[in-house]
């Protein structure tokens, strides 16, 4: 929502934003979400694995 209460950006076309437990509309798995330098990050773990290589 932005600051007058209508949907934004992030609400209208993207599917995981905010939806932290709901099921993934592609493969019903919830949808996580993960804190990264103080912002939130939405995903599902199944069909957003995080790559092998990655060093956090």
């Amino acid at each position: 929502m932005n600051v007058n209460g209508a949907s934004g950006y992030f609400d209208r076309s993207l599917s995981a934003y905010g939806q932290e437990g709901r099921r993934c509309p592609r493969c019903m798995t919830p949808i996580r979400r993960e804190k990264f330098m103080g912002r939130s990050s939405y995903f599902c773990p199944a069909c957003q694995p995080v790559p092998r290589n990655a060093r956090w």
